[in-house]
């Protein structure tokens, strides 16, 4: 049937209307059930596929799946001459590497017209960095904790750019188990995908929403957008599977984030730590549910902290001590460990990992590097033959200030280099392997030795090893501890063993306190042993060199018997 020149005029007056304005690279119609029905711009390219090719294609298969859902939400919650801007998507791509894109959809105003009309920017950017594979949980599809503060700071940067205020909004509802009980499993998974859906449509950009802990979520959004509307939408999900507000138990609270009162690497720190008081407390500590209140708490609470460590480091109110690493063959000092202390000898472990929360733990890892190198340098004008190792962590190493930095201090020792060990340490989970291994490299070059730090306290020690060069691999010392005890921590050894005696990476085993445990990783064939047996971090380093203790040899039945069933001297 041929169409009237009214139908025509008509038709084409929604395509303009829908199209108006857009700076697109593809632009669809679609009917009601989110077919194609028209392609035009660059059809080829993005979709991989001629223009009439296109026609009658489902668009939901062309997205990753949570964003089809996403993409599906948007679809079914306009109204007729309704529009809905900036909507950010990931395509499915070639090769399975998602394509990011920017979306805006507009829904015809007459019922004869296609029912929705699509245009589609493909987002600017590094590629690897906007469509890198990230945890995500199962039900709700959001990314999780890991990776949200750094998400979210690109969020706030990107909206400060924009001359806007971002906001983070956290959120918290009942328990999984209370949500089972009340729906069942299957219901309560699909309440939980809806509820994701939900957030990730207030989200300022592509996982700007996360779940971070059971019954917790927090999604980053423009000031404009009132929180309450967010967790307005959550309680209507609960209405739809007949659970009520006080069921669901929906809290909040927001941070805003104004458009210059902190920089880059300030905002990626404290919101880390932001996070993690919201994982451990919940919403529980906002006073009165004043988000003008908890915004003032945290940040007065977290910037005090920041400017007690900068002090602290600056001022040079730490010491350094040093922890013998011996061979376990003949307990001869092979290097010391350099360890930090504050000026009250306290353990700096919970200032450590705030400082690697707050992005200044680069500033506290030079710091022991300038003791550590001025130690090395006196060692040698003295004839004395040392080896110290100092941490550093995975921040500093992906840190190009910082290594430019350490290169400076550490040039001072010349062909002695080779004499600072470099113990790359997991407690910030190290990511984006490549620039690490770059990284890695260029320290070895130098003349560094690497060694890679509490092996196996993290899922991702064996990739570490795939990429990392390294000359050695410290055992973590939960393993160490219960060696004699039992037969899973030796056998967890035992394959680290094999690895690195493949890889031709010698290893050290921290934490022994006992003969037993000695004799036991001796047994295994560790190469070389840290802990109390062999001696406590001191403040000075003994001018010789010298076995650390005489070995006490125990009965071979003894050694075999740990060997083989774990049990105890």
């Amino acid at each position: 049937m041929t169409a009237t020149k009214t139908e025509v005029l008509r038709r084409d007056r929604d395509r303009f209307v829908g199209f108006a304005f857009a700076s697109a690279d593809l632009l669809l119609e679609l009917d009601s059930r989110g077919r194609i029905q028209w392609a035009g711009g660059a059809v080829r390219s993005i979709l991989d596929v001629e223009p009439e090719q296109a026609r009658g294609m489902q668009l939901s298969k062309l997205f990753e799946p949570q964003d089809a859902e996403l993409l599906d939400w948007a679809l079914r919650g306009l109204e007729r001459g309704q529009r809905r801007r900036d909507i950010d998507l990931a395509l499915r791509g070639n090769g399975g590497v998602p394509r990011p894109i920017r979306s805006c959809v507009y829904r015809a105003l007459d019922p004869t017209a296609p029912e929705y009309l699509l245009s589609i920017s493909l987002r600017p950017g590094r590629a690897t960095e906007q469509t890198r594979a990230r945890q995500r949980d199962r039900a709700t599809g959001l990314i999780e904790a890991v990776e949200f503060a750094e998400t979210t700071a690109n969020a706030v940067r990107a909206a400060r750019d924009a001359g806007k205020s971002a906001c983070l909004t956290l959120v918290q509802i009942c328990g999984e188990a209370e949500l089972d009980r009340l729906l069942g499993p299957e219901r309560a998974r699909a309440l939980m995908s809806e509820i994701g859906t939900e957030l990730r449509s207030q989200a300022i950009a592509v996982d700007a929403a996360a779940k971070l802990g059971d019954g917790k979520f927090s999604v980053a959004h423009l000031a404009d957008r009132d929180p309450v509307a967010i967790t307005e939408a959550i309680s209507r999900v609960g209405d739809s599977y007949e659970i009520d507000s006080a069921a669901l138990k929906v809290t909040e609270t927001t941070i805003k984030f104004p458009t210059n009162s902190l920089g880059d690497d300030d905002v990626e720190g404290i919101l880390g730590y932001i996070l993690e008081k919201f994982r451990a407390d919940g919403t529980a500590g906002v006073e009165g549910g004043s988000a003008d209140a908890y915004l003032r708490k945290m940040t007065a609470e977290t910037l005090s902290r920041v400017v007690m460590m900068r002090d602290v480091i600056h001022e040079r109110r730490l010491t350094l001590v040093y922890q013998p690493i011996v061979g376990l063959s003949d307990r001869v000092l092979h290097h010391y460990e350099v360890l930090l202390r504050f000026a009250d000898g306290q353990s700096p472990f919970d200032d450590i990992r705030f400082a690697e929360q707050i992005n200044t733990i680069h500033e506290v890892d030079l710091a022991v590097a300038q003791g550590a190198t001025k130690r090395l340098q006196q060692a040698t004008a003295d004839r004395q033959e040392l080896s110290l190792a100092v941490n550093m962590s995975a921040r500093s190493l992906l840190n190009e200030s910082f290594l430019a930095m350490f290169d400076e201090v550490a040039a001072r020792l010349g062909p002695e280099r080779k004499r600072l060990i470099i113990e790359v340490t997991e407690s910030a989970k190290l990511e984006e392997l490549e620039r690490a291994a770059r990284a890695v490299d260029w320290l070895t070059e130098k003349g560094h030795p690497i060694c890679l730090d509490d092996f196996g306290a993290g899922a991702s020690s064996l990739p570490y090893l795939q990429q990392l060069t390294v000359c050695y691999v410290k055992i973590d010392g939960a393993y160490v501890r219960g060696i004699t005890e039992g037969g899973r921590e030796r056998a967890i050894i035992q394959g680290v063993l094999a690895t690195c005696k493949c890889l031709g990476i010698s290893t050290v085993a921290e934490m022994i306190e006992r003969e037993d445990q000695h004799q036991c990783l001796l047994g295994l064939g560790v190469d070389l042993g840290q802990g109390w047996l062999y001696g406590r971090p001191v403040a000075e380093i003994p001018g010789e060199r010298a076995p650390i203790k005489v070995p006490r040899r125990m009965d071979p039945k003894a050694v075999s018997r740990l060997l083989t069933r774990g049990g105890a001297s």
